[in-house]
């Protein structure tokens, strides 16, 4: 299973590169999840409704299934981003995908060299502050400033998403047709 996270500032495309991707792979026929990264807290569940109050009475993990979905909230990880991480990909490695795309977790994924990654960015400020903290492999950046991004070891690609880009980061991360 390949790991991309789509890193960069807030508005700066990470979301629309996304979308892209998820797209571009499922229509090759690749199994694919998408994971986004929410800053603050939240919850999916609805307040007074049976499995919020099952969580409410200590439940650490509850589970709602329908006809069409599958929802598993694990309660009790506060603030264990690593620990949450791990089962995440734990569960997605069993359901035997191809590629996980990541939308944000750039202080979780910055550092993980198993993990491919593509920064967004606005400005060359934006890509010189990512290329400082991020390690291998980088693999391209996508401009959104509409301006020049000089970065001769990394291949800059512009907004809106392109076919060059997707066969290019489909041939790094090492998926074949």
């Amino acid at each position: 299973m390949r790991l991309i996270a789509v890193l960069g500032t807030k508005n700066s495309g990470k979301t629309s590169l996304v979308e892209y991707f998820v797209e571009r792979f499922v229509r090759d026929g690749y199994r694919v999840a998408a994971v986004k990264h929410i800053h603050h807290r939240f919850t999916i569940d609805t307040e007074n409704k049976d499995t919020w109050r099952m969580a409410r009475r200590g439940a650490e993990i509850v589970a709602s299934i329908s006809p069409n979905e599958l929802a598993i909230m694990f309660h009790k990880v506060e603030n264990q981003w690593e620990y949450s991480l791990q089962k995440l990909l734990k569960i997605l490695d069993d359901e035997g995908l191809d590629l996980v795309v990541f939308e944000g977790f750039h202080m979780l994924l910055g550092g993980r060299t198993d993990v491919y990654k593509i920064i967004t960015v606005k400005n060359s400020d934006d890509a010189a502050m990512f290329l400082q903290t991020l390690k291998q492999p980088v693999l391209a950046i996508v401009n959104n400033s509409g301006q020049p991004i000089p970065e001769p070891s990394i291949p800059v690609f512009t907004f809106p998403p392109s076919d060059e880009l997707y066969n290019y980061t489909r041939k790094a991360v090492q998926l074949s047709v």
